[in-house]
């Protein structure tokens, strides 16, 4: 009789555990997204008497297909879309003896960013159960930033552009849950993220270049992408 359940035992964890996998050769389609919009406002007296409002909004997409080369280790081709818009009112006193004693000047700029992104990711699963798994994806390639800025005053307007290009590299940690074996629903972070970018702004009358490198983390809520994900030839 002990024999006998141990068998029933080890055959019942070993049916669990050819479930909780993603078999080699299934496909991988998957995307995220994320949004946020904010609002600050700020208010001082002084010289300046200066009042301002800022109204700011980011949309990000990122597509991926994918092929499981191993179980539960998938390689494939990522793409990213981010657009960004902000607007600030700003409003204050020019103080006596600077040329415009006394004179009330209200200032209004945009921001927009557009990021196209393109490379190549490799995402591994570590299943807690039959629907549930984390997994680590780390990515990397190329992406093109352009950015925009209009200032409209009473005094002199001003108008900007600039674009950057160059490389990325990314780890993104993840939680997916199944609930059938070809669907499943994630949450993913930001991560950890390097760029190295190169680039070239031009003003009203000037042209300049120059090269940065950024290194950031992103574990907070604001970064919290939702995503959808199908897996194609799983049974």
């Amino acid at each position: 009789m002990k024999k006998i359940l141990f068998g029933a035992l080890l055959l019942s964890a070993a049916t669990l555990s050819a479930q909780a996998q993603i078999s080699a050769g299934t496909k991988l389609l998957t995307g995220s997204i994320n949004y946020n919009q904010g609002k600050s406002e700020d208010n001082s007296t002084g010289t300046y008497n200066q009042a301002s409002e800022r109204k700011a909004k980011s949309f990000f997409f990122n597509p991926s297909v994918g092929y499981f080369v191993a179980d539960n280790l998938a390689l494939g081709v990522e793409g990213g879309l981010s657009l960004g818009r902000s607007t600030t009112d700003r409003s204050y006193n020019v103080p006596v003896g600077g040329g415009f004693a006394g004179q009330f000047s209200r200032e209004e700029s945009e921001e927009r960013t557009r990021t196209l992104s393109g490379g190549l990711f490799g995402r591994y699963y570590k299943f807690l159960g039959e629907k549930v798994a984390l997994y680590g994806q780390l990515g990397g390639g190329y992406q093109n930033t352009y950015s925009s800025r209009q200032i409209l005053s009473q005094n002199v307007p001003f108008c900007s552009s600039g674009r950057q290009e160059g490389v990325y590299a990314n780890l993104l940690p993840g939680v997916v849950f199944f609930p059938t074996n070809k669907l499943g629903l994630e949450l993913q972070l930001q991560g950890i993220s390097y760029s190295r970018l190169t680039e070239k702004n031009s003003g009203n009358s000037s042209v300049f270049n120059y090269t940065s490198s950024n290194f950031n983390f992103g574990f907070g809520l604001s970064s919290l992408r939702l995503g959808i994900s199908l897996y194609l030839g799983r049974n």
